[in-house]
């Protein structure tokens, strides 16, 4: 999956469900002229969000969330996390990180 597919996923699914990221979310894929498809089924969910974009089950959040669905994180175990990281998982698989803009 392209960067640009996986931040036009997390931008439906955090659009959709409310998330806090969504604004700053948008606002990258605007940047990058990204179409903005619209996710279905979304939902906020403590420190995350889930929706299902293009028949794919979408999350996005911690990575305690992602790890409370059943997601595999050993390809990130080696990084720290931090507050202004959002993890994605598609179809129960990691698909990648989001890196947030401090203010």
């Amino acid at each position: 999956m392209s960067e640009n597919d996986l931040l036009r996923a997390v931008v439906a699914v955090a659009c959709g469900s409310g998330h806090p990221a969504a604004e700053d979310l948008l606002r990258e894929a605007g940047v990058r002229v990204i179409r903005v498809v619209d996710a279905v089924n979304c939902e906020r969910a403590g420190v995350g969000a889930v929706g299902v974009v293009a028949g794919s089950r979408v999350l996005l959040g911690s990575p305690e969330f992602l790890l409370e669905h059943g997601v595999d994180l050993s390809p990130v175990a080696p990084l720290a996390a931090s507050d202004d990281m959002l993890l994605a998982a598609i179809d129960g698989r990691f698909a990648g990180m989001v890196l947030m803009g401090g203010s």
